[in-house]
């Protein structure tokens, strides 16, 4: 059946926001302990912005049943989980807005950095969600030839890291990142 890709496309965007997040070590392979002095601002910071992404991802992780037997109820089904999808990023740019610039050094490049990553995402979530809308589906075929036009634009999606990998960017947000309990516990929630 053919709109797995289009599954597989957000499956992947879900798992590629929720990774961006995850627990890792410094470029200088430390694990935090022993590293230089710890940004306690920073770690607050970025433990709120992993709160941010972990609601987030729960809704990104509940992908919406496709049955393509019947395809104007799978159509709606995706255009529905798309502006669920939309909503999500919508929600995370402005918890990560309300978070304010990252107390680091070059904070309000890096934070412009991470919007404009958001900005981009949605505005591909938003234009696949407008062409499947707009798609006129009756069968089977016209189905699947809806989700390959649509999912064309999530191609950018899955060679996105997502915000997260933007801020990770920055020595000291990697660094407070790893400190971050809501971002040490993010891929295991």
């Amino acid at each position: 059946m053919r709109p797995r890709p289009l599954a597989a496309a957000l499956a992947g965007f879900a798992t590629l926001t929720l990774a961006a997040c995850s627990s890792h070590q410094d470029a200088s392979g430390a694990s935090g302990s022993g590293a230089a002095a710890v940004n306690s601002a920073a770690v607050t910071w970025s433990d709120h912005v992993c709160e941010v992404v972990r609601a987030g991802g729960v809704k990104l992780s509940q992908l919406p049943a496709v049955d393509p037997s019947a395809p104007a109820r799978a159509k709606d089904s995706l255009v529905t989980y798309l502006g669920s999808l939309s909503e999500a990023l919508t929600e995370l740019a402005g918890g990560i807005q309300r978070e304010g610039v990252p107390p680091v050094h070059d904070g309000q490049a890096t934070l412009e950095r991470a919007m404009s990553t958001l900005d981009a995402s949605k505005s591909s979530v938003d234009t696949a969600k407008a062409k499947l809308a707009a798609a006129a589906v009756t069968d089977q075929a016209t189905f699947e030839q809806a989700v390959r036009e649509a999912s064309t634009a999530f191609q950018r999606l899955g060679t996105t890291d997502g915000p997260t990998k933007d801020l990770k960017d920055n020595p000291e947000l990697a660094q407070a990142f790893t400190q971050a309990p809501n971002c040490r516990n993010l891929d295991t929630a």
